[in-house]
């Protein structure tokens, strides 16, 4: 998923919003980024919500509140200081600065893991059971629903409240991305799921049942929305962002039918390949932000200064996100690297003292 991310944003960096609906760019944007894509991440938030050992609500508490502070340093690094950087040096003010606010307050799926932990140990603290919770989330997601595309006439009551719900504003401006009511049923689900698979004692038999039709129904769905460009797979963001409960139901089938695949290969798939996918899960929030931030820095303020577009043909966005992908990666892991030494360092000042 971390590699198809990577091409997924290349592709929206790099591609006109023409050139996104069709071909290679529509199904790394539309299909691989749509209900193959987020929606996968926050499933596996979900089960991890399970199998971690910190999973009190305090702890719940604690890494909302650091996924809090990170989603806002990463649009400060991706979008803010790039952007005030390309305009100090292009005076393009269109480009640059006409919606540098929303882009430095925008709730990107950081901010919404952000305040799924939050409302999760709310959850956790009253005891609801898993299936509780999955019902609490599809009451959201319904409500969500009901009311997308909100104008409340006002950008920061716009930018605050899609935190929570889909607005969009007059002129057209998409002013809430990854909103908590409509997103939250996906971690909800691998919440539940997390909790019932991990007491199983014949998780292959489980597979057969439940991800088999779900990859048939998600043939199915695919075909229908790629074909009628219905939901997720219609033309502008918000039939993403503000997705529906219909398209949620269908990016579920995917995930199931998914992991059902993945556990199948996990049977055949050599040792260090395991050992390099569980490096980059355990790493995964630091991956996603340095590829952002290489994402945008490359298309916003090289390629647009260099060249007056931010465009690359399918193939340059292809190797342009397979560099972009291996620079995160081993980022991620000298950084954890370094982070750990800080660690040990620390606690041998400690227990010097003591």
């Amino acid at each position: 998923m971390l590699f198809e991310l990577v091409l997924c944003h290349c592709f929206i960096a790099c591609t006109s919003d023409e050139r996104l609906l069709h071909g290679l760019p529509f199904v790394m944007d539309s299909v691989i980024g749509g209900p193959m894509g987020a929606p996968g991440f926050m499933v596996v938030m979900g089960l991890g919500m399970i199998y971690t050992r910190h999973n009190t609500p305090r702890d719940f508490v604690k890494r909302g509140l650091s996924l809090g502070i990170t989603a806002y340093l990463l649009n400060l690094c991706r979008f803010t200081i790039p952007f005030l950087i390309g305009y100090a040096i292009t005076g393009d003010y269109d480009y640059y600065m006409s919606d540098i606010v929303y882009l430095t307050l925008e709730n990107d799926i950081l901010m919404f893991a952000a305040l799924a932990f939050l409302l999760m140990a709310l959850l956790v603290y009253l005891k609801l059971p898993p299936w509780a919770i999955l019902v609490t989330g599809f009451a959201m997601s319904g409500l969500a629903t009901l009311l997308n595309g909100i104008d409340l006439g006002n950008d920061a009551a716009n930018i605050f409240v899609g935190y929570f719900f889909g607005t969009e504003d007059a002129a057209g401006r998409v002013c809430s991305y990854f909103t908590l009511f409509n997103w939250f049923v996906v971690t909800a689900f691998g919440y539940c799921y997390g909790y019932y698979y991990s007491r199983l004692k014949d998780k292959t038999r489980f597979h057969l049942i439940f991800a088999v039709p779900s990859f048939l129904l998600s043939i199915v769905y695919l075909y229908i929305g790629v074909t009628q460009r219905t939901g997720v797979f219609g033309e502008g963001q918000l039939c993403y962002y503000h997705i529906t409960t219909y398209d949620i139901l269908g990016s579920l089938f995917a995930a199931t039918a998914r992991m059902g695949i993945f556990y199948a290969l996990s049977f055949v798939v050599p040792g260090f390949i395991k050992c390099f996918a569980k490096e980059a899960g355990a790493n995964v929030t630091s991956v996603y932000c340095i590829q952002w931030v290489l994402v945008m820095v490359i298309s916003s303020l090289v390629l647009r200064i260099a060249t007056g577009t931010t465009e690359l043909q399918d193939l340059e966005t292809v190797l342009l996100a397979e560099g972009i992908t291996a620079v995160s990666f081993i980022g991620a892991h000298y950084y954890k690297k370094f982070k750990r030494n800080r660690l040990e360092k620390r606690e041998k000042k400690i227990n010097a003292h003591s």
